[in-house]
């Protein structure tokens, strides 16, 4: 299993982690866990072995 990160277009929060087998399989999870039939355009996942999740502070989103 890999772990997956994902972020809406448009925001700076990045949400994960979302464990799957594939990229594809980790789509499948996050649609499952929005409740939605098709992800929203724009929305970036990415593998966390090839790109941590950045740890955010206040300063940084205003």
């Amino acid at each position: 299993m890999r772990t997956f990160g994902y972020k809406f277009p448009g925001y700076f929060m990045e949400y994960g982690p979302v464990a799957a087998r594939s990229l594809d399989d980790a789509r499948a999870a996050i649609r499952r866990k929005l409740g939605v039939a098709r992800l929203p355009p724009g929305l970036q996942v990415w593998d966390l072995a090839e790109r941590p999740l950045a740890r955010w502070r206040i300063a940084d989103a205003s």
